[in-house]
């Protein structure tokens, strides 16, 4: 599958590129605005200028260069973006991994815990989660241990929290009860047992100082923990030069830091701000921009603005009816696309077999797709179609996205005002729209549909029923 990229910078980013300074720089910027890509621009620029320091030292030590992604589907797309800018020069040790892999290549292989939700569901619900509220408090759970460093969890009782939500509430009492009544008993089962989970990986890495690096990029910061942050903080040189690329209106996981908190100082003229959208067409930047209108706006989140874009292009479709026809309706409106070789996404929210339809309705009509989710490396095939959830979609681009079936079965939240699983949700849909350069097409089928769904402007879509 191709790999859709801007190579030559612009003048917003030209900036970032030419910043030669040390120490710690932000890329923040909507969906589209070539974060990623200026990143890895400017990885290019500072890797040339460390190699022809190196020579005037006549030093043979390799300049180490470290990239970080979230997830393993983006870490593939990622490693062959960085090596089209690095290449193969014997004076780089170039590392692009998913934090988790990196982590445990320092480490060395640990017994993960692997029925962790069952011990953190019986815990909540001993201290009386109700059932519809379980998944929420379980990610509010990993929210406080990616936070907070271990000897100093009790100061989740008064903190600020961050892109959770206002309900379910979790005011001081419940938060005290989280840290003695589940926090505690469940590390201690894990003690008990001898595993750790990835919490425990990522405080472990913090301390095994074993590797500096020069040069780093962490990729969708934002869906990374705090106590992550701080292990990638212990593994810099004295004159690193770290580039964090961020986007908090896109955060689809439970995570949640402020800088302060890393003991990061980031002045004004350290933080670069790209406005320009240059992968959505104007229609799907207002699409998209009706899911996230009213969520809480946070630090370093920048919304979709149709007044960055420089395209226009077709109305999003919203498709009515079963999932077959949803999906026959999405395939034929694509098809002069594909015919033309151009890109196609088809995403869900969960993944298995939730595409066992979407795969045979491909081969039957004889076209070549491939699977996204949880691949490590990018799939070098002739494939224009590719299957993928959502999450695993994060950061990747493609023509056209096609998202049937969000309907309420996969789509499960709280009913109350500010629920935060209903933004996470908004936020996830939003992001996959985002994905898309020139057509979406949303499908759901009537009576079941998405609260997401009721969401959507309809002055910014048009309604096909089949």
């Amino acid at each position: 599958m191709r790999v859709l990229q801007q190579v030559k910078p612009t003048p917003e980013q030209l900036p970032i590129l030419t910043d030669a300074g040390l120490g710690f720089r932000l890329i923040r910027g909507a969906a589209g605005s070539g974060k990623t890509t200026a990143a890895l621009l400017r990885l290019r620029q500072l890797c040339a200028s460390r190699l022809s320091r190196r020579q005037r030292l006549r030093s043979d030590q390799p300049v180490k260069v470290l990239v970080l992604t979230f997830n393993r589907t983006l870490r593939g797309y990622v490693k062959q973006l960085a090596q089209e800018q690095v290449g193969s020069n014997s004076g780089l040790d170039l590392t692009v991994e998913t934090f988790a892999q990196w982590a445990l290549s320092l480490l060395g292989s640990r017994d993960l815990i692997n029925d962790r939700n069952e011990i953190l569901t019986e815990l909540l619900g001993q201290v009386g989660v109700r059932a519809k509220d379980m998944n929420y408090f379980i990610d509010e759970i990993e929210y406080v241990l990616g936070r907070f460093p271990a000897d100093a969890r009790e100061l989740y009782i008064d903190a600020l929290r961050t892109g959770r939500g206002r309900a379910p509430a979790v005011n001081k009492q419940t938060r005290t009860r989280l840290l003695t009544q589940v926090i505690e008993p469940y590390k201690k089962r894990k003690r008990a047992d001898g595993q750790v989970d990835w919490n425990d990986i990522a405080v472990e890495v913090a301390d095994a100082k074993s590797q500096r690096y020069d040069v780093v990029v962490v990729d969708e910061t934002q869906d990374l923990s705090a106590n992550q942050l701080r292990a990638v903080l212990s593994h810099l040189e004295q004159d690193h030069v770290t580039t964090f690329i961020i986007d908090a209106a896109q955060r689809i996981y439970p995570q949640g830091f402020q800088w302060r908190e890393l003991g990061i100082e980031l002045r004004p003229e350290m933080v670069f701000t790209l406005s320009r959208n240059h992968r959505n067409t104007k229609e799907i930047a207002r699409f998209a921009r009706s899911l996230l209108d009213g969520l809480p706006q946070e630090e370093d989140g920048v919304v979709p603005d149709e007044n960055a874009c420089q395209e226009e292009g077709q109305t999003p479709e919203v498709v009515a009816g079963r999932y077959g026809a949803q999906l026959d309706q999405m395939l034929r409106r694509v098809q002069p696309y594909l015919n033309a070789g151009e890109t196609v996404a088809i995403l869900h929210p969960l993944g298995g077999g939730w595409f066992s339809f979407a795969r045979q309705a491909l081969n039957q009509r004889d076209i070549p797709f491939c699977e996204l989710t949880r691949q490590r490396e990018w799939p070098s095939g002739p494939e224009l179609v590719a299957l993928s959830t959502i999450h695993s979609a994060k950061g990747l681009e493609f023509d056209h996205v096609l998202l049937p079936g969000i309907n309420q079965e996969v789509t499960p939240h709280g009913g109350e005002d500010g629920d935060g699983t209903l933004q996470s949700l908004r936020r996830l849909v939003a992001m996959a729209v985002g994905r898309a350069r020139k057509t979406v097409s949303v499908g759901y089928k009537p009576g079941e549909q998405s609260t997401v769904i009721d969401l959507l402007d309809p002055d910014t879509y048009t309604l096909v029923g089949v």
